[in-house]
C-alpha cells in the first residue's frame, strides 16, 4: 500500500505538476486581503456600525435651498456693509494725512497669519505708488480709514482691503511684502474698471506697426493694447487690428468680429501682437474699415446694449500715399450702425506735428459725421459719462458713474491663498468727482461654504449661476479651495448641466424665481484621480430645488439637485462619554499621554489614538476653514465631548456619535492588532461627518481633509470591496507603502447601502511582495515567472520593477508602461480592457482613463497561451492577478512617455493601446464655447479633487532620540520573510553605491528600498535587547541538512513529501492549488504551508528548508 502511495506521488511530480505550473486562483489572495482587513479592525468595526438602529428623515429641499441661499446671501450683505463702511470712512477722511505709511515694497515687522496665509501686520496698511507716477501732492488715508478696515475683519470671508485711486496710488489692508511695485498700477486692474463700467463694452485696438514705429514706439504701443485688454470684464469683448501698408488681424474667427476676453484669446492676442515687426507704410483708410468690421461681425442684437470703442493709436504719419480721407471712413462707417461707436486717438511719440494732431483730434471727434444718423459720442463726453485719459505710455478707458451697489469680479486665484476669491468693489468720489474705488477680496470656500460641505444625502449636490448662466460653483467645476487649479474660462452652465429639461430649471433661475422641478440627471461619482481613474456614471431620478440669493448687487441664483425619495439616516442610539475617547491630534495644543516614540519620521503616542476633526464635523463649516486653532478651542471640544460641560462649540450631533463609535479601535489597534499584524504601517478610520481617528497617535496637517483624497473617493466608489492601492512614497518616511481600505456602510446594508467611514491600513510593498511568493510558490520563480497585480482602472499595483528599482516612485504607473505583450492582449485580443472617454472641459479635450471588467465566460478570469499569461479577479477586492511566462525579449511598451507625466499633456495616437491620453475637442474661442461636432454621449469629467496649502509641522526636534514604535530587533531577524513582517524592518541587498551584499535585515531607515544610505552596510550583531524568539531555521530540531552529494536524493524526497501533503489535503475538500509546486520551482528557502500565517505575531521564526553545498541559493536572484 505505501509503495502504491509513493508511486502515485511520483506520477504527480512527474504529469500533474507540469499540467499546473501556470494556474493560479485568485481567491488565495482574496481571502489574504480580508485577512488584512480584519486585522486592521473592518469586520469588528462594520459589526458595530450593523448593531446601531437609524431614524430616517426626508429632507425638505424646498426649505433647505432657501436657508442656505439665505445664508450667502447675508454673507454678501456683509460684503456690501463692509465696502460701505470703508467708503463712507475714505470719502469722510478725504485722505487728508500727510504721513507717509508703511511701503508694501519693503520688509516690515510682519506676523505669520492663518487667515491670510502669509506675514502681515493687522495695525497699518500700506501703500505702492508705480514709478512712473509722480509723488507730488500725494495724501495718503488717516487712523479713520484705518479702524474702518480693522471693523471690517470681523466679516470672516474677507481676506485683504484694498483703495485704488484714479492717480495710480494703491493702499493695501494688512499690510504685507508684495511684488511688482514699480509696475503695479490699480487703475489697469479689472477690479478697478469694471467697478465703474455700467454697461459691457466692445473694444478695438488698431495699432500701427509701420516703419516709422521702431524701437521704444512699437514696444510702449503694444504694451498699451495689451493693457487695455487685461482691464476689460467678463462681460467685455475685445478685438485687434495692426496695420501699415495692409491691415491684419488674427487669423480664423478673429478675423471677423470682437471676442470674449478669457484666457484662451488673451494668449492669442499676446502671441499674435508680439510676432509682428515693424515695417512698410501707414494706410489709415484700411486700417479703419477693418476696425469696423470686427465691431459690425457681431449680431445687431448682440451689439445691443454695448458700448462700442475704437482706440487708435499711431505717431502720426499717414504715408501711404492714397487719395484717402480717415475722417470719411469713420463717417461712412459708423453712420451705418448710428454712429454707436466711439473713437479715441492717441498720438505716440515726441515727433508728431501739428497737422498730424489735429487730424488724430478730428478722427476723435468724427467731425464730418452728421447727427441725423445718431449721436455722434466724441472724446468730450458730457460729466458722469465717460473719458479717456492718456497716462505715460499708456491708454486707460475708464466709466467715472459711481454705481449705486458693489461690483463683483469674476473668480480668479489670490496670490497668497492660490485659492479661488471674487473682489468686490465701490468707486467713490471726492468733492463730487470720481477718484477711486474701495475693494475687498471675497474667498469663495467661506462663500459658500453649506454647498462644499453639503450632506444631504449621498448623492445631493449644488450649484450656483448668476443671470447670464455663468457658473460660480459647481461639483464638476475646480474646487475654490484647489491651490494648483487653473482659472477656469468655460463656465456656462450647460457645460455641467446636460439634462434635457434642464433649460426650464436655468431659465427660472436667470429670473431670480424659486421652484421646484423631478428630472432625470446623470450623476457623475469620481473614482479617485480625474486623469487617472476617471468617474463612474449613473442617471439618478432627482429634484431640482431653487431660490434667488438675494443681496445687495446680486443676481446670483443657488439650486439644489436630491436624489427623489432621498433620506437621511440619524443613529438613534448615542453611547455615553467615555474617559480618554478624545485626544485631539495637536499635540502642541493638549497632552498626549505618554509612552512617546518615533513612528518613522513622525513624533506618536502607542498609548492612544489620536483624533483630527475636519469643518465637516462642525455645524457652521465656515467658521472651521482657514482659523487658527487654539488651546482654548482644543479644550472647549474635549470638555463638551466627555461631558464636562453642556454648552456646545459648535459639533453636529453625528460627530460625536462617530468619535464615540470609532473608540473601540484604539484597543483593537493596540492588542490584538499590533500583535497578529505588526507588519501594519498606520491604521486609521474617518468618517463621513468629518473625523479621523489613527494609530499610533500622530498630528495630521491642519487642512487635511480625507474627503478630498483620491484613496477616499476610490473606495466609496467601491464600497463593498477591499480596495488595494497602487504603490506610492510614505510621506512620512516609512518607504513604498500599499494602502489597503474598505468602506463601513450604514448598519445593516451590505450590497451597495450608504458609506459611514472608510478604515484603512498601510504596509510595505516588499511584504506584500514576499506574501504573494509565500501564497504562490511559482512566484518566487523569478527567472522565469513574474507575479503581476494591475487593479481595475489598469495601474500596476505589484510588478517586479517596484521590487528592483531603488528610486522612489514619482506617481502610478499603468500597465502599458511596462507590460505592452499582456496590454495589446487585453485591449485587441480579449476585450476587457477598454477606454473610457469623459470631456475634460475647462481644458477643451476628450480625456482618457482605462476600465479592466470580466464579463460572461471570462468571469474566472482568462488564459493567453500565445502571449504566456492569465488573469484571475482577486474576489472582493479592486485587483486582478497575472501570472506572465518571461521571455527574452520582455521590454515591449505601449506607452512611451514618462509614467509621472500628467495624462493631460499626452495626446492619443492611433494604436488602441497607449498611454492615458487626451483627444483635442472642436471648440470656439472666440464664442468661448463647444461645436456642435462634440461627441455625443460623452459626459463631462468630474473636477480634480482639490489640493490644500497644507504646512506640516516640524517635528525633527521632538523625535530626536526617542525609541521607535516599533520593535527594534530587526537584526535578529535572519529571513527576508520575518524581516518584512515588521513594518519597521527592512531587507538589505546593496550597499550606499548599488554593490550587492549578503542580504541582512535592519531598519527601514538604513535601507529604505532595500539599498543602505550610509556607507557601513553590513549585518549587526543580534545583541542586546535579546532576540526572545529564536529564527525556527536555527533550530536543530527542524532543520533537514544535506550534504553536496546526496542533496539531490534529499530534495526529491521533499518534493514528494510536499506534493503528497498538498494532494492529501486537497482530497479533504480543501482547495490550495495555488501550493501545487512543480520541478521548475525552488521550494528551498520558503516556508512550509503551516508555517504561513500572516495574522499571527512572528514570535516563531517559520520553519524552512535549507540545502548545505558549494553553491548558495539564492531565492532573491531575478
Amino acid at each position: 500500500m505505501k509503495v502504491r502511495y509513493l508511486l502515485a506521488c511520483l506520477f504527480v511530480v512527474k504529469h500533474v505538476i507540469p499540467q499546473n505550473a501556470q494556474e493560479i486562483n485568485g481567491d488565495i489572495l482574496a481571502r489574504e486581503l480580508n485577512k488584512v482587513a480584519d486585522s486592521v479592525g473592518w469586520s469588528f468595526l462594520q459589526n458595530e456600525y450593523n448593531k446601531l438602529r437609524y431614524l430616517e428623515t426626508k429632507p425638505n429641499g424646498d426649505r433647505l435651498v432657501k436657508e442656505i441661499a439665505k445664508k450667502i446671501g447675508g454673507r454678501m450683505a456683509e460684503v456690501d456693509i463692509a465696502l460701505k463702511r470703508l467708503k463712507e470712512a475714505v470719502v469722510e477722511d478725504q485722505l487728508s494725512s500727510a504721513n507717509v505709511p508703511q511701503d508694501c515694497c519693503v520688509d516690515g515687522e510682519y506676523q505669520e497669519n492663518v487667515r491670510f496665509r502669509t506675514h502681515v501686520s493687522e495695525e497699518t496698511f500700506c501703500y505702492i505708488r508705480p514709478s512712473y507716477v509722480s509723488g507730488d501732492d500725494i495724501s495718503f488715508p488717516t487712523t479713520k480709514v484705518l479702524e474702518a478696515m480693522k471693523a471690517n475683519l470681523n466679516v470672516k470671508h474677507l481676506q485683504f482691503q484694498y483703495i485704488g485711486l484714479k492717480t495710480g496710488l494703491f493702499i493695501n489692508y494688512p499690510s504685507t511684502r508684495l511684488r511688482d511695485c514699480d509696475s503695479y498700477d490699480p487703475r489697469f486692474r479689472p477690479y478697478f474698471v469694471s467697478s465703474t463700467a455700467t454697461i459691457p463694452r466692445d473694444v478695438v485696438v488698431v495699432l500701427e506697426i509701420s516703419a516709422s514705429m521702431r524701437g521704444d514706439k512699437l514696444f510702449e504701443a503694444k504694451h498699451a493694447a495689451l493693457t487695455v485688454m487685461e482691464t476689460l470684464g467678463v462681460k467685455d469683448r475685445f478685438g485687434l487690428v495692426v496695420f501699415n501698408d495692409e491691415a491684419s488681424t488674427l487669423g480664423g474667427c478673429y478675423g471677423n468680429q470682437v471676442v470674449p476676453v478669457t484666457s484662451t484669446t488673451k494668449k492669442s492676442f499676446r502671441d499674435f501682437l508680439n510676432s509682428q515687426q515693424a515695417q512698410k507704410g501707414a494706410d489709415y483708410d484700411v486700417a479703419l474699415r477693418k476696425a469696423f468690421a470686427l465691431l459690425k461681425g457681431n449680431s445687431s442684437v448682440e451689439a445691443k446694449d454695448r458700448d462700442q470703442i475704437l482706440l487708435f493709436v499711431s505717431d502720426g504719419r499717414d504715408n501711404s500715399g492714397t487719395e484717402g480721407n480717415p475722417l470719411e471712413v469713420i463717417r461712412d462707417e459708423n453712420e451705418a450702425i448710428n454712429n454707436n461707436v466711439v473713437i479715441n486717438t492717441y498720438g505716440i511719440g515726441t515727433g508728431i506735428n501739428s497737422n498730424e494732431k489735429q487730424l488724430l483730434r478730428n478722427m476723435a471727434e468724427q467731425t464730418l459725421n452728421n447727427n441725423s444718423y445718431g449721436h455722434v459720442k466724441t472724446l468730450r463726453p458730457p460729466p458722469c459719462e465717460r473719458s479717456w485719459e492718456p497716462t505715460t505710455n499708456t491708454i486707460v478707458y475708464l466709466y467715472q458713474c459711481p454705481r449705486p451697489t458693489h461690483n463683483l469680479t469674476k473668480p480668479y486665484k489670490d496670490f497668497f491663498t492660490n485659492e479661488s476669491v471674487i473682489t468686490g468693489c465701490l468707486p467713490f468720489a471726492l468733492n463730487g468727482v470720481f477718484h477711486g474705488v474701495v475693494c475687498a477680496d471675497i474667498l469663495i470656500s467661506k462663500l459658500v461654504a453649506e454647498i462644499l460641505y453639503l450632506k444631504h444625502g449621498e448623492f445631493t449636490y449644488a450649484f450656483i449661476i448668476d443671470g447670464e448662466e455663468r457658473t460660480l460653483v459647481h461639483p464638476l467645476l475646480p474646487d475654490p479651495r484647489d491651490v494648483i487649479a487653473q482659472e477656469q474660462d468655460i463656465n456656462n452652465i450647460y457645460n455641467f448641466e446636460t439634462s434635457g429639461d434642464v433649460s426650464e430649471v436655468i431659465d427660472s433661475m436667470k429670473k431670480g424665481s424659486n421652484g421646484q422641478k423631478p428630472l432625470d440627471t446623470d450623476i457623475l461619482e469620481t473614482r479617485g484621480q480625474k486623469y487617472l481613474d476617471g468617474d463612474s456614471k449613473r442617471t439618478m431620478k432627482a429634484v431640482f430645488y431653487w431660490a434667488p440669493i438675494g443681496a445687495p448687487g446680486s443676481n446670483f441664483s443657488l439650486c439644489i439637485v436630491m436624489e427623489r425619495n432621498n433620506t437621511v439616516s440619524d443613529i438613534e442610539n448615542l453611547n455615553n462619554p467615555i474617559s480618554g475617547d478624545f485626544v485631539y491630534h495637536r499635540w502642541d495644543l493638549n497632552r498626549w499621554p505618554a509612552p512617546f516614540c518615533r513612528h518613522f519620521s513622525r513624533y506618536a503616542t502607542q498609548a492612544k489614538t489620536t483624533v483630527k476633526l475636519t469643518p465637516d464635523a462642525f455645524k457652521e463649516a465656515s467658521l472651521y476653514t482657514g482659523v487658527k486653532e487654539t488651546g482654548v478651542r482644543v479644550k472647549q471640544l474635549k470638555d463638551y465631548i466627555s461631558g464636562d460641560i453642556t454648552t456646545n462649540p459648535g459639533l453636529k450631533t453625528s460627530a460625536i456619535k462617530s468619535i464615540r463609535l470609532t473608540y473601540p479601535m484604539e484597543k483593537l489597534w493596540m492588542t490584538t492588532s499590533k500583535e497578529e499584524a505588526p507588519y501594519l504601517v498606520w491604521r486609521y478610520v474617518m468618517t463621513e461627518d468629518g473625523v479621523q481617528r489613527q494609530y499610533p497617535g500622530v498630528r495630521l496637517t491642519d487642512d487635511y481633509d480625507h474627503k478630498l483624497r483620491p484613496w477616499y473617493h476610490r473606495t466609496i466608489a467601491q464600497k463593498t470591496i477591499n480596495v488595494v492601492s497602487a504603490p506610492y512614497e510614505d510621506s512620512w518616511g516609512s518607504g513604498k507603502i500599499i494602502s489597503l481600505t474598505r468602506s463601513i456602510l450604514k448598519g445593516g446594508t451590505n450590497t451597495g447601502g450608504k458609506a459611514e467611514a472608510v478604515i484603512g491600513t498601510d504596509f510595505s510593498i516588499y511584504f506584500f511582495n514576499q506574501m504573494l511568493e509565500d501564497i504562490y510558490p511559482i512566484c518566487a520563480d523569478r527567472t522565469r515567472y513574474s507575479c503581476i497585480l494591475i487593479d481595475n482602472s489598469g495601474f500596476l499595483v505589484m510588478h517586479p520593477y517596484y521590487i528592483e528599482t531603488t528610486s522612489p516612485i514619482e506617481g502610478q504607473i499603468y500597465i502599458t508602461y511596462l507590460e505592452g505583450r499582456i496590454s495589446r492582449s487585453l485591449i485587441k485580443k480579449k476585450n476587457i480592457m477598454y477606454k473610457q472617454p469623459c470631456r475634460d472641459t475647462g481644458n477643451k479635450k476628450e480625456q482618457f482613463t482605462y476600465r479592466v471588467k470580466l464579463e460572461g465566460a471570462d468571469l474566472g478570469g482568462i488564459i493567453d497561451s500565445e502571449d504566456g499569461y492569465e488573469l484571475r479577479p482577486v474576489s472582493g477586492s479592486n485587483v486582478f492577478l497575472i501570472l506572465k511566462t518571461r521571455r527574452s525579449n520582455d521590454e515591449d511598451k505601449c506607452c512611451h512617455s514618462e509614467y509621472h507625466i500628467s495624462p493631460s499633456s499626452i495626446p492619443c495616437g492611433t494604436e488602441r493601446c497607449s498611454c492615458l491620453c487626451y483627444k483635442d475637442l472642436s471648440f470656439n474661442e472666440c464664442r468661448n464655447e463647444y461645436n456642435r461636432t462634440i461627441p455625443r454621449g460623452v459626459p463631462p469629467c468630474s473636477s480634480q479633487l482639490p489640493t490644500l496649502r497644507s504646512v506640516s509641522t516640524p517635528e525633527e526636534d521632538k523625535t530626536r532620540n526617542l525609541p521607535t514604535c516599533f520593535p527594534t530587533d530587526c537584526a535578529c531577524r535572519k529571513t527576508e520573510r520575518e524581516c518584512f513582517r515588521t513594518s519597521g524592518c527592512s531587507w538589505c541587498t546593496s550597499d550606499k553605491n548599488g554593490k550587492l551584499v549578503n542580504g541582512f535585515c535592519d531598519l527601514k531607515e538604513i535601507c529604505p528600498s532595500q539599498q543602505c544610505v550610509k556607507d557601513v552596510c553590513s549585518r549587526k550583531s543580534c545583541g542586546p535587547p535579546e532576540c526572545k524568539n529564536p529564527p525556527c531555521d536555527e533550530d536543530p530540531n527542524v532543520v533537514i541538512y544535506a550534504s553536496a552529494s546526496g542533496g539531490a536524493v534529499v530534495i526529491v524526497i521533499l518534493i514528494i513529501i510536499v506534493v503528497c501533503i498538498i494532494r492529501k489535503k486537497k482530497t479533504g475538500g480543501h482547495d490550495d492549488t495555488y501550493l501545487d509546486a512543480t520541478h521548475e520551482v525552488t521550494i528551498f528557502n520558503k516556508p512550509m504551508s503551516d508555517c504561513i500565517d500572516y495574522n499571527t505575531a512572528p514570535n516563531c521564526y517559520t520553519s524552512t528548508f535549507s540545502v548545505t553545498s558549494e553553491e548558495s541559493v539564492n531565492t532573491n536572484a531575478s
